[in-house]
C-alpha cells in the first residue's frame, strides 16, 4: 500500500452546517482523516462539533471497557453486555481482515 503524502492535500474552506461560519479543514486534519480511513468531510466547525458531541454524550453516555485483543482501556458509546469487546482500532482491524477474506473468496462485501 502506497503512503499518502501530505502534499496531495490542500487546506479547504468549508461551511459549518450549524452556524454557517466558514472554517478551514487543514492539510493535517485531512491527512488524519485519510490515515484513519474516514471518508466524510467535516460538516461542523470545531466549536459546533464540540457542542454536537456534548449533546450526543448526554443521550449516550460513554462507558469504559478493556479491549479483549490489545488489553487497552477504551471508551464506547454503549453499555457493554460482556467482556468480549474490542476497542475501535482492534474492531476496525477485524473488519479489514474479514473484508479481505471475503474479497479473496470472490464474494461481495457487506454494505
Amino acid at each position: 500500500m502506497m503512503e499518502t503524502n501530505q502534499k496531495q492535500f490542500e487546506d479547504q474552506v468549508l461551511n459549518c452546517k450549524d452556524c454557517g461560519d466558514k472554517f478551514i479543514w487543514t492539510v493535517g486534519e485531512q491527512q488524519f482523516f485519510h490515515d484513519k480511513g474516514l471518508q466524510n468531510v467535516p460538516k461542523r466547525c470545531k466549536p459546533c462539533a464540540e457542542k454536537y458531541k456534548a449533546v450526543l454524550r448526554e443521550k449516550h453516555p460513554m462507558n469504559w471497557i478493556r479491549c479483549k485483543k490489545c488489553k487497552r482501556k477504551a471508551e464506547v458509546p454503549f453499555e457493554p453486555k460482556s467482556d468480549d469487546i474490542l476497542c475501535e482500532d482492534c474492531f476496525k482491524q477485524e473488519i479489514e481482515k474479514r473484508d479481505k477474506l471475503i474479497a479473496e473468496a470472490g464474494l461481495s462485501l457487506p454494505t
